[in-house]
């Protein structure tokens, strides 16, 4: 059985086109649970309505309070479920006909050659539409130049190659679900993190759901210029970003570091120790333990941020 999670919050727009695309998989034996973010539009609506029609395949969180995030939202549903193979989802986008199908097979692939019990990861690529789904490019990982290939630890504590709405994760994880970072940077980074350190990561190499981009998650879908040219302007929420890496990092040794090889800790502790030295030491280290970004240009513009 597949679970898929969905994070909804103030979603009506695409909702319903979502969870059709969802419900439409070619493999059958998925159910959806979702978690609403008390939203103030008709998305609670638009989820009774599904759950009733559906009440086999769609449960809802009865959610109190908000979660505070996406992020949060996402680990307050991964604490909620325990299923064999685990699927994250957002709101608002198409998945492709066969997507569970082809991630499943892929999943099972992995499991036979590494086992069951560890943390196994795998994603894929994605085509981003606007929003009337007409797409504007076919590869999200070509257009931002994404090294997907890459999935050294080292490499998972400067940069996410995972795009969370193609993810599976297996039964493997659950140990690793219980703990909520205080600070992550995002959900599917601290996965990545995990498999990366404790598992495996494998990607595939095709468009899995149309990504639709309007102004609530644009972010997602920046071309390399245009994420160059906002860190020239917004200096400050670069350095934020750092301080938010770092913590994480922090708070991934402060959890998991006796868990570690001892190769794993000694690369965690100089990547957190960047922060204490001075330009030409953090660009020396940088190369040392090989903390690179996807590309070479963003290796150097982060020797010259932190």
């Amino acid at each position: 059985m597949v679970t898929v999670l969905l994070a909804a919050y103030n979603g009506e727009a695409y909702l319903r086109q979502q969870l059709d695309s969802i419900l439409n998989q070619t493999y059958k034996e998925l159910v959806i649970v979702i978690s609403d973010d008390l939203s103030s539009d008709n998305t609670p609506g638009i989820l009774k309505e599904y759950e009733q029609k559906h009440p086999d395949r769609v449960r809802c969180l009865r959610n109190e309070k908000a979660s505070g995030s996406p992020q949060n939202n996402f680990f307050r549903l991964l604490r909620e479920v325990s299923d064999d193979y685990v699927m994250l989802c957002d709101q608002d986008d198409i998945w492709l006909p066969d997507k569970t199908e082809v991630t499943l097979k892929e999943m099972k692939r992995l499991e036979k050659q590494w086992g069951k019990e560890v943390p196994l990861l795998v994603h894929g690529d994605l085509s981003v539409t606007d929003q009337s789904g007409n797409i504007r490019h076919k590869s999200m990982v070509q257009y931002q130049k994404i090294a997907v290939e890459d999935n050294r630890f080292s490499h998972y504590l400067v940069e996410n190659n995972i795009t969370g709405n193609t993810v599976m994760i297996n039964q493997g994880f659950s140990p690793y679900l219980s703990y909520i970072p205080e600070t992550c940077m995002m959900h599917d980074w601290w996965l990545g993190l995990v498999a990366s350190c404790f598992g495996k990561i494998s990607y595939i190499d095709r468009p899995l759901l149309l990504y639709r981009q309007h102004e609530s998650n644009q972010v997602g879908s920046k071309s390399g210029i245009r994420q160059y040219a906002e860190r020239l302007t917004h200096k400050d929420r670069v350095r934020q970003q750092y301080r938010n890496m770092f913590l994480q990092a922090e708070l991934f040794l402060d959890r998991y570091g006796t868990e570690m090889t001892g190769e794993q800790r000694v690369t965690l502790e100089q990547f957190i120790n960047l922060q204490s030295m001075n330009r030409m030491q953090k660009m020396h280290t940088i190369w040392k333990y090989k903390f690179y970004k996807s590309t070479l240009i963003r290796t150097f513009g982060q020797m010259l941020s932190i």
